[in-house]
């Protein structure tokens, strides 16, 4: 009888130290922030191990080349400029059903694939790459019947995606949100179609839902909290932009929220405070400028200097003012978030579809309901400000980007 007590009081216990107060983490109780984590990390590994199962097809969107990437940064080497594929990911590549047309499955070690045939993702930071590949690697080798590193750095989206839902739910708590409602907005994440096809293929897309939680949380400590120290928001930057050029982004929004509150602060004779804040706003934006110069500089350097991308053809050209045509797709990111997605036939059906369409809507109106139902400058409205800026200016840099490196 005192065992059968013992046991049911456990969950009691873990909220306690001996005699102290309740133990708690990031302001819940320990045994409620346990059984969230839990559950969250129960629906990314459901949802994504399934995709994984059901859809072998690897995505249209770079999928090998991103493979590729991992693989060779997980065994010592880094693409460059004119790398191609290597045999074993051409050969994985086969089984996978993307082969050669010749080929009837995992028969091809070294097929004509194409223009697929490079790597020409070794533009993108390292971190993704090695992370997953390092994790896929030795997944890998544990795995009956080997040659299953594509199947387990799909699987380590599992990872990516628990960790945005996790640190998402930690940035609403911070915000002040109920428990419930995180945690249900956690949970919302993956079913996302965007979200769940980037943590389910290998892909640098992987990390960005982690990176924009991560961001949120930052904002929430900054606007919220009222932290003002400005070596994590350093840190989060460099380990973002480091996944991927456009998946720092939130932080740079973070980056202009925090020099607008210096502005602010300076304006009402608040030095100190107005230091602190441009403290902030300056070690995003040099974190950021930090990595993609020093990345864009060492891959500039390395490879074939005279490759040509494969991908040229992908640009629209200029057809009246660049301002005109860089301006008319504005807000076609809110569009984006749900249609620019792809996942298995298997998987993506009809109630997918039309969930993707009915989100589509709920993406765009959510930022501007919040700017509507908060008071003006308070947190909620910086909140809504920033996720509408910061979705809109993702257009612009893309199409910056195209403008600069081929006037497309």
């Amino acid at each position: 009888m005192s065992s059968v007590a013992s046991a049911a009081d456990l969950p009691r216990r873990l909220d306690r130290h001996a005699d102290g107060p309740p133990r708690a983490f990031a302001g819940d109780p320990l045994r409620r922030f346990v059984l969230v984590a839990l559950g969250l990390l129960a629906l990314a590994m459901a949802l994504v191990l399934l995709a994984v199962v059901r859809g072998p097809q690897l995505s249209p969107y770079d999928e090998p080349a991103h493979a590729d990437y991992a693989y060779q940064i997980a065994h010592g080497s880094i693409p460059a400029k004119g790398s191609v594929i290597g045999p074993e990911i051409r050969y994985e590549w086969s089984c996978h059903g993307l082969g050669d047309s010749t080929s009837d499955g995992c028969d091809v070690l070294d097929g004509d694939f194409g223009a697929g045939e490079q790597d020409y993702t070794f533009g993108d930071p390292p971190v993704y790459y090695f992370t997953t590949g390092v994790l896929a690697r030795a997944a890998s080798a544990l795995a009956p019947g080997g040659d299953q590193f594509i199947d387990m750095g799909r699987a380590v989206g599992v990872l990516w995606l628990f960790g945005a839902m996790l640190v998402l739910y930690l940035a609403l708590r911070r915000f002040k949100v109920n428990w419930q409602v995180a945690a249900a907005a956690a949970a919302l994440l993956p079913l996302c179609p965007g979200v769940l096809a980037a943590a389910s293929t290998m892909t640098s897309d992987a990390p960005a839902a982690l990176c924009g939680s991560a961001a949120l949380f930052v904002l929430a400590g900054i606007t919220v909290q009222r932290r003002t120290g400005w070596v994590v928001p350093a840190l989060v930057t460099v380990l973002a932009a480091g996944t991927k050029i456009l998946s720092g982004m939130p932080m740079l929004a973070v980056g202009a929220v925090a020099a607008v509150l210096a502005l602010n602060a300076l304006r009402h004779g608040d030095r100190r405070g107005a230091l602190r804040a441009a403290m902030q706003s300056g070690a995003v934006f040099v974190s950021f400028l930090a990595v993609y110069l020093g990345w864009s500089r060492f891959q500039g350097r390395r490879g074939d200097p005279g490759w040509v991308n494969p991908n040229l053809g992908n640009g629209l050209p200029l057809t009246g003012s660049k301002a005109g045509d860089l301006l008319s797709n504005l807000f076609g990111t809110f569009q984006h978030l749900t249609t620019s997605y792809w996942l298995a036939p298997q998987i993506n059906g009809e109630s997918v579809t039309i969930w993707a369409t009915l989100l589509g809507v709920l993406l765009a109106a959510a930022p501007l309901m919040l700017l509507t139902i908060s008071r003006f400058r308070s947190w909620g409205w910086i909140l809504g400000l920033t996720a509408f800026a910061g979705v809109t200016a993702v257009s612009l840099a893309v199409e910056f980007q195209m403008l600069v490196q081929n006037n497309e």
